[in-house]
């Protein structure tokens, strides 16, 4: 268990949301590892060819690496509990993260949605998969919905979070955010949360705040949250 005690309850929505380069995917991974060690059962979805390939150092994590021409059986792939997948350089480089998350990851997203119960989705770059920031995308949108029924805890990160549909975030349950800096974030960010500017300034490099509407938040501090697994970030 890390320095950090959090709650990795059955069911959520978690917005993970800050700068580039802000600790996000530092923390998801964290996070994830909470989960590993609940036992509990994962997929992370990375825009990333390493970002979060330390996760497999984890025992029982699956690694699925997407590759242009290839098809996939999406199904046979939920068997596993606990599942990392990410994009090889050539499959970035032929089809960006738009015709991956087009391709491959919206499809997959359906088929969890349908088929898969009491797992936790991990969800890099989630902003790409809305056609605008009034618009949710329907793979989100389902999960967000109507994914407590089937237990699917949606973990979505984003550093464009004025971007990311407001439909969106106001189902979120938790919020986990980083220090801003675009003063057109910062004005967004006071609209939806109390007092967000105050604790926005009392943040150093890579501490976030925790905020659970409709009121309730906390300042985690960046040595509380310490990896087991190599980040590659």
């Amino acid at each position: 268990m890390g320095i950090l005690d959090i709650d990795i309850p059955s069911w959520s929505i978690d917005l993970i949301y800050g700068n580039t380069g802000s600790g996000k995917s530092y923390f998801a991974g964290w996070l994830v590892e909470q989960a590993w060690e609940k036992g509990r059962r994962f997929i992370v979805l990375d825009t990333k060819v390493k970002n979060h390939l330390g996760l497999v150092q984890l025992k029982g994590v699956r690694l699925l690496k997407v590759m242009v021409g290839k098809r996939y059986n999406w199904r046979k792939l939920l068997e596993f509990d606990q599942v990392l997948v990410v994009p090889t350089r050539g499959t970035i480089n032929r089809l960006g993260v738009e015709g991956l998350v087009e391709q491959y990851y919206k499809p997959l997203l359906d088929e969890i949605f349908r088929r898969d119960r009491d797992r936790i989705i991990v969800v890099e770059e989630a902003h790409r998969y809305n056609p605008s920031s009034r618009r949710p995308g329907k793979e989100l949108e389902q999960l967000f919905r109507e994914g407590r029924d089937g237990k699917l805890y949606t973990v979505a990160i984003t550093q464009s979070i004025a971007d990311f549909p407001k439909l969106l975030f106001r189902q979120a349950q938790r919020h986990f955010i980083f220090q801003h800096y675009v003063p057109n974030d910062i004005i967004y960010l006071n609209r939806m949360i109390p007092g967000f500017s105050e604790l926005n300034n009392q943040l150093r490099e890579h501490d976030l705040i925790e905020f659970i509407p409709p009121n309730k938040t906390r300042i985690i501090k960046r040595e509380l949250v310490v990896r087991r697994t190599r980040h590659f970030g």
